[in-house]
């Protein structure tokens, strides 16, 4: 089994959520659904998060973008897991990833 595990067709999803994540949200992130994020206490309040699983990605970019706050992104090195190692995500995350955009960055739903 490969230990730096890499899906051609995860890669080609989650390049494609993040062009209409940046799209909605004008941002231009390049991997718009990363495990890490850093904010500070004041802005993380004013976010009110609700989803859970892979949509808090979207939700936290989207809600970022209505404060007009830019995103820094910080390249990391990691070891990719693969489903037998504990990868959990999903097409079904990837459907929910995009209703998360629409509902929050389209239509500005709190």
């Amino acid at each position: 089994m490969q230990k730096n595990f890499i899906s051609g067709t995860r890669i080609f999803f989650n390049h494609f959520l993040t062009q209409i994540s940046n799209f909605i949200n004008k941002q231009q992130l390049t991997d718009a659904h990363t495990c890490y994020k850093v904010f500070s206490k004041e802005i993380f309040l004013k976010l009110n998060l609700k989803e859970n699983g892979f949509s808090f990605c979207p939700e936290v970019n989207s809600k970022v973008a209505r404060l007009n706050l830019e995103i820094k992104e910080i390249e990391i090195n990691y070891n990719g897991r693969t489903y037998s190692e504990g990868k959990k995500i999903s097409f079904m995350d990837g459907f929910y990833a995009i209703i998360t955009l629409l509902k929050y960055g389209l239509l500005k739903i709190d």
